[in-house]
């Protein structure tokens, strides 16, 4: 697994800056390598930061089977959320603006705290998830 990328800190108005972020992508379809769940998350992580933690793996793949290579030697979704966000926390710590591992019928997923949802990259958009849905979590 890759080195640890440094904490992201939060723009001042990051709620404002996330709600913008989810209107704006509500509707955009799935795309492996430009709008799948990792970068969605890394893509809603920089609307909030300004500092895209996706950055390394921008341009590395464009298929599924190029993302499952890249999942694969990252140690799958939560390694890629680990390598960005550090240890992983108790789902019951997440707050808006956190990250959170879901299974979804493709697999593991992740998606952005939205209040009391989770929201996910969908096949034709954002598709919102209870919390209860969680099986772990990392604080941005």
């Amino acid at each position: 697994m890759g080195t640890l990328m440094p904490r992201q800190q939060r723009q001042q108005d990051w709620p404002s800056r996330l709600a913008a972020f989810i209107e704006a992508r509500r509707a955009r379809a799935f795309s492996w390598g430009e709008s799948d769940c990792c970068l969605f998350v890394c893509d809603g992580i920089a609307a909030m930061t300004g500092s895209d933690p996706g950055a390394r793996w921008r341009g590395l793949y464009q298929g599924e089977r190029g993302a499952r290579r890249v999942l694969r030697d990252n140690g799958g979704v939560a390694g890629i959320a680990t390598q960005v966000l550090g240890e992983p926390v108790a789902p019951a710590l997440a707050g808006r603006g956190d990250v959170a591992l879901i299974d979804t019928p493709e697999g593991e997923a992740l998606a952005l705290c939205v209040g009391g949802m989770l929201a996910a990259q969908g096949r034709e958009g954002i598709v919102f998830h209870s919390m209860d849905a969680a099986k772990a979590a990392w604080h941005v």
